[in-house]
């Protein structure tokens, strides 16, 4: 029982210190982004030319009440006479008091050269309602000033990106919630107020095909935060056949992460992924975890 109150007190303060949730906890995260490049780059919407329709689940800290716990519903397709591709991404994002739902349509153009290379250019617009369960701090922090303020807001912002895409190598920056839109919870003219910070990321991976059977895939994902330490995620993947995939990736100074799949009739993906973190909750002997699940179908001819 005294685990239980220090987990859910600490996942409360963590969470109530307004700016450094603001920051930190905007943008969901998966362990599988090499296969979902446009749920992080607009530019990457239609880059695999086959339309595609998707589910992800995503639960973190699965020992501690009020962990993470993400659902996603996702879309893409490229039409190729007008070299234009089309993502849809719904969301909704839940931690502790906190809550997010909403999505992004992302637009892609893309510049073609030889042997299928491509460069592509991306915007989206994002939507969202930021909600607070003010009812379940109020035991715990009863004087808290977030309180007094609303329990929700509507936001509307924006992002852009670019892709490079080619038959071995992948490369691309984004930048979300430009617009940085405020969150106006406390009516007050501290500077306490939030906003949606913007958060860049860097990704790519390469395909090595080491035989007619396998092709190998390491990857990098680094996501920023101005005045946050950057987040760096290496993995490698292996897929066999286009058929099975493993793979393992390193959350540097937080955790790894191990990630299987298998891919039915060159249509249906469904792949699964464990995290385990070192901090800041690796210290509980049930909270450090988190799990992925995810189902994907491609409309290949």
């Amino acid at each position: 029982m005294r685990y239980k109150v220090l987990r859910t007190s600490l996942l409360l303060i963590t969470l109530l210190t307004f700016n450094n949730v603001i920051k930190s906890q905007q943008i969901f995260k998966i362990s599988q982004f090499v296969q979902h490049n446009y749920l992080y780059n607009p530019a990457a919407a239609g880059a695999n030319e086959e339309a595609s329709i998707g589910l992800a689940y995503r639960k973190m800290w699965s020992g501690m009440p009020g962990g993470p716990q993400t659902n996603i519903v996702y879309g893409d397709k490229y039409f190729s006479k007008m070299k234009t591709g089309l993502g849809v991404v719904l969301y909704s994002d839940k931690t502790g008091p906190t809550s997010r739902t909403g999505g992004q349509v992302d637009l892609s153009y893309s510049i073609d050269f030889e042997k299928g290379r491509r460069l592509m250019f991306g915007l989206e617009g994002i939507f969202m309602q930021y909600r607070i369960n003010k009812e379940s701090f109020a035991h715990y922090i009863p004087n808290d000033p977030l309180l007094l303020s609303n329990s929700s807001e509507m936001k509307g912002d924006a992002g852009a990106g670019v892709y490079y895409r080619s038959s071995k190598l992948n490369l691309g920056f984004s930048v979300q919630q430009l617009m940085q839109s405020k969150l106006n919870f406390l009516k007050t003219s501290s500077n306490s107020e939030g906003k949606l910070y913007r958060h860049y990321f860097v990704g790519g991976h390469y395909n090595w095909r080491t035989d007619e059977s396998n092709v190998l895939i390491p990857n990098v994902m680094i996501n920023f935060v101005p005045n946050l330490p950057a987040e760096v995620e290496l993995g490698v993947r292996l897929e066999h056949q286009d058929i099975l995939s493993i793979g393992v990736s390193y959350h540097y100074h937080q955790g790894f992460s191990a990630y299987t799949g298998i891919k039915a009739y060159k249509k249906l993906a469904i792949g699964y992924a464990l995290s385990v973190y070192k901090t800041p909750l690796g210290v509980f002997e049930d909270g450090g975890e988190a799990h992925e699940f995810s189902l994907r179908y491609f409309f290949a001819k």
